[in-house]
């Protein structure tokens, strides 16, 4: 049964404001995938897969780990087991016709409307992963919530290390806001979000998704990255930081690593 899955129509906004200006908007459609429901999902929507080849499609391993273990399994590691009452949403884009590069997902356990705690999943062009697990949440209105964790994952070339990441949840019944700004010495230097209005998940809307709006996923997010990163490094001329190689015991897939790290 298909009951708490939604797809999301809406934008993805980036907006540097140091050391030069530079912002963009595009349009995004995306989902929020109940997990529980990703069985259902894919036994009673024809072009939709879990684990199958499908011309859309949600696998277990293009996520945390990258290991073939169901998703929620694979988040035990890094929050509190889902207990009765409680469900876990996953805001991603599936793959469309075997592609996709998400830059970020975020794993939202909810009770009820309220948000319990939450996992920011970042990829970068690079091939590596890196999760921040969000347990300390903070309300700060209705349905809003916030957090806050040091940076320690390599991203953009034109961003080095150093900074603290802010996180900002709205979470309502029709309309979702999922905020990741970038400060360094207490001042904000990157702000960043994705903002949708709802819908319930069905047959329909995920025909109309793939015929109407197929370029307003995941399949063109590379595209977007290199065009940006194209306008920053010959338009406004930023510095370019090289790639570190990951220490921390958050990033979960290494590219100079042989294998990813083991679920327990």
């Amino acid at each position: 049964m298909i009951g708490h899955s939604k797809i999301f129509r809406g934008e993805v906004v980036h907006e540097r404001l140091s050391p030069r200006r530079h912002a963009f908007t595009y349009p995004m459609t995306f989902f929020g995938f109940d997990l529980d429901e990703l069985p259902s999902i894919g036994e009673s929507v024809g072009v939709f897969g879990y684990n199958e080849a499908r011309p859309l499609r949600i696998n277990d391993r293009d996520y945390l780990y990258g290991a073939k273990t169901p998703i929620l399994q694979q988040l035990d590691e890094l929050l509190p087991p889902q207990e009765s009452g409680q469900r876990t949403m996953l805001i991603s884009s599936p793959r469309y016709l075997g592609y996709a590069f998400n830059p970020v997902n975020f794993h939202l356990r909810m009770e009820g409307d309220r948000l319990l705690c939450a996992v920011a999943e970042v990829n970068n062009t690079f091939g590596d992963r890196h999760v921040y697990p969000l347990c300390d949440l903070e309300t700060v209105g209705p349905h809003r919530w916030a957090a806050r964790c040091p940076k320690d994952f390599h991203v953009s070339p034109f961003n080095d290390m150093t900074g603290e990441y802010h996180f900002t949840f709205r979470i309502e019944a029709e309309e979702i806001f999922l905020g990741v700004d970038l400060y360094r010495a207490g001042a904000c230097i990157l702000k960043t979000w994705i903002r949708g209005q709802s819908r319930p998940l069905s047959r329909g809307a995920i025909m109309q998704y793939a015929c109407l709006h197929p370029l307003d996923t995941a399949l063109n997010s590379m595209p977007r990255i290199l065009w940006q990163a194209a306008l920053l490094h010959y338009k406004k001329q930023l510095e370019v930081y090289q790639r570190p190689s990951p220490k921390s015991s958050h990033t979960l897939i290494d590219r100079d690593s042989t294998s990813p790290r083991d679920v327990i």
